[in-house]
């Protein structure tokens, strides 16, 4: 068996159900797959001298994140936090710093949704100094959505900042991933920012937002 090969079908796999499940909403056949994909990553049981094991490490980070992210979505954040421990773990082993920058975000990111904030910022401000410690593709996409998380949070009224301070947010988050194409995440920075702007009042410049939201979701489902 071409452990390598395994590994790289489940990373494909799991790319597959994000966008094709995960991304149009369909959380509980996305979830299924992740679980599917995490079962079949613990089965190959690498010790941690193998020389797949972290790549196998990075891999399953990113499993129980994507798990992790639906959980929230769905609901069950405490479900979602319980796998912070084993997903943070996986990260460090990988030696991916990438992986691990993610994953202090995502880890971050439980926290302040179950309520633990103060760890959830320290968390997320680690992450953040990662992200900024390069200028390759990853690394700016990482910040441009640690900008966007920073809103979404002061929308949902779990970090206690002003509307203002989303607005700015979603600004920076713009200015990063126009810059490298990430049409994604510039749709849901101008949906933060128009969330944000609706809360002040000002609907005209929120109207405005949600159609350029539109419009590079768009161009996503044209790719």
């Amino acid at each position: 068996m071409d452990i390598l090969a395994v590994i790289n079908q489940c990373e494909k796999q799991m790319e597959a159900a994000l966008w094709s499940l995960e991304a149009p909403g369909q959380h509980e056949q996305a979830l299924q797959i992740y679980r599917d994909v995490e079962t079949r990553l613990d089965g190959l049981e690498l010790g941690d001298i193998h020389p797949a094991y972290m790549e196998q490490q990075r891999v399953l980070s990113y499993c129980l994140m994507r798990q992790g992210n639906l959980l929230r979505q769905m609901g069950q954040p405490q479900q979602a936090l319980a796998l912070s421990q084993r997903e943070i773990a996986a990260a460090r082993a990988s030696g991916d710093p990438i992986a691990f920058a993610r994953s202090l975000m995502a880890n971050g990111t439980n926290y302040i949704v179950t309520g633990f904030l103060e760890q959830g910022m320290r968390l997320l401000e680690e992450s953040r100094k990662l992200f900024e410690s390069r200028e390759d593709y990853d690394y700016r996409q990482g910040l441009g959505w640690y900008w966007i998380l920073q809103a979404d949070l002061i929308n949902a009224g779990l970090v206690k900042q002003k509307p203002e301070e989303a607005i700015r947010a979603a600004g920076h988050a713009l200015a990063i991933l126009r810059l490298i194409e990430n049409w994604i995440g510039v749709a849901r920075a101008y949906a933060a920012r128009a969330q944000a702007l609706e809360k002040l009042g000002n609907a005209d410049a929120a109207t405005e937002d949600r159609l350029e939201q539109n419009r590079y979701e768009s161009m996503v489902e044209k790719r």
